[in-house]
């Protein structure tokens, strides 16, 4: 089965329409004062991290996607699933938080590995694609 990176486009483009989702969220619950959703998300600030984080890896992954192309670079099919799903699952912790923000402190070393955990498939995808740009440009 051959992933095509255009994978990294299809992600980027959900991961920005998450990301405006989550603004206007913020913004009703900010500006709108809209109780309902207060109640659903009361750490709003872990939206507005959240809509952050996804547009970075909306931008990173179209990066990506044109290093890629351009250098005419050979990316494994498990490292552009790795890198599209650790760019959704990464900003992902921040809505969870919203929602329920006695999360934001992990009490167990359990709890604190699984977060960072976490963190291992966005760190794995961009850093094999920015090594393999660094060795196109370097060898």
């Amino acid at each position: 089965m051959n992933i095509s990176i255009e994978y990294f486009l299809v992600t980027a483009a959900m991961s920005l329409l998450v990301s405006l989702v989550l603004a206007w969220l913020a913004s009703f619950i900010i500006y709108g004062k809209v109780t309902a959703l207060k109640r659903i998300f009361p750490a709003t600030h872990q939206l507005i991290r959240a809509h952050i984080d996804y547009l970075l890896m909306s931008i990173l992954l179209v990066v990506c996607f044109y290093l890629t192309e351009r250098l005419d670079l050979r990316i494994p099919n498990s490292i552009i699933l790795i890198t599209c799903f650790g760019a959704v699952y990464n900003p992902f912790g921040f809505i969870v938080i919203a929602i329920k923000p006695e999360l934001a402190s992990p009490k167990t070393s359990l709890e604190k590995f699984r977060i960072m955990f976490g963190f291992l498939p966005a760190t794995i995808g961009y850093g094999f694609i920015m090594i393999q740009v660094l060795r196109a440009y370097l060898l």
